[in-house]
């Protein structure tokens, strides 16, 4: 990767991180634009449209990324929380297991699979995934959360 694309990328990055999501769209297209296979941008894109509400168009954009990098963690986990965005819980389920199986301590995938389930009433078993993400990294604010947010409804 270019230094160049990768500064669009990391602009568009900043750009999502304050909630500036139109912004960071612009940022990774001018990255796709010299990189049309740019995962990262693909998949920044695919968040944008994911924090809009626009799961379909997200999940099209998860899509491009994985058709380059089947393997790419991030892209088959935030697919998965497109689709249980889209009430979609099973199938998100699917998705977060194949970024499990790929790396069993991604934590994101772990804890995403923990709400799937609990959508889904299967409390016990949405514990222990949260567990094992809350064991690998105790301080992800997004693990503690899940966790709490099941635990209430044992």
């Amino acid at each position: 990767m270019s230094p160049f694309v990768h500064d669009l990328i990391e602009k568009g990055h900043m750009s999502f991180n304050k909630s500036k999501y139109e912004e960071a769209a612009k940022w990774y297209d001018q990255a796709l634009k010299i990189d049309p296979k740019s995962i990262d941008s693909l998949n920044g894109k695919g968040l944008v449209f994911n924090k809009l509400g626009r799961y379909e168009e997200a999940i099209s954009w998860f899509d491009k990324a994985l058709k380059i990098d089947a393997n790419f963690v991030y892209a088959l986990n935030n697919k998965g929380l497109a689709l249980t965005n889209l009430g979609r819980y099973e199938e998100a389920i699917t998705w977060f297991d194949k970024a499990i199986e790929i790396d069993p301590k991604f934590v994101d995938a772990l804890y995403n699979k923990g709400g799937a389930l609990a959508e889904l009433g299967k409390f016990e078993e949405a514990i222990v995934w949260t567990n094992k993400a809350f064991d690998i990294d105790k301080t992800n604010n997004n693990a503690s959360n899940s966790k709490q947010q099941i635990l209430p409804n044992q």
